[in-house]
């Protein structure tokens, strides 16, 4: 006779998706820190442009790319991209920087 537990996948798909939601606000907040870092006025992107950086498309250039790269990362969460090991090694590096940029930026707002 087996003996199974019906609450114990559903456990298992909660933790599961409480893990990807979690992964996927640290990609986020990785995106949203590299991204305003860049391209705040004080940024990286100003001090490599110098005066030619203009204020008045700071904030176009900067919402433009976030949104696009934003809607990417949804969408590839939505179909479970980031809950399984499909994917190729790139996206899986590119993936890891941001959730560590994440970690980084949040913590670094949170508590510093």
């Amino acid at each position: 006779m087996v003996n199974r537990n019906p609450m114990k996948g559903s456990y298992k798909e909660f933790f599961r998706l409480i893990l990807s939601l979690i992964y996927v606000v640290f990609v986020i907040a990785g995106i949203s820190g590299i991204s305003y870092n860049l391209f705040r006025p004080e940024g990286w992107a100003s001090s490599w442009l110098g005066s030619m950086w203009s204020m008045e498309i700071h904030f176009l250039v900067m919402a433009i790319p976030v949104f696009i790269i934003l809607i990417i990362v949804v969408k590839k969460w939505l179909n479970g991209l980031f809950a399984s090991s499909r994917g190729d090694t790139f996206v899986n590096i590119l993936m890891g920087i941001l959730l560590l940029a994440g970690i980084y930026f949040l913590g670094r707002y949170f508590f510093f």
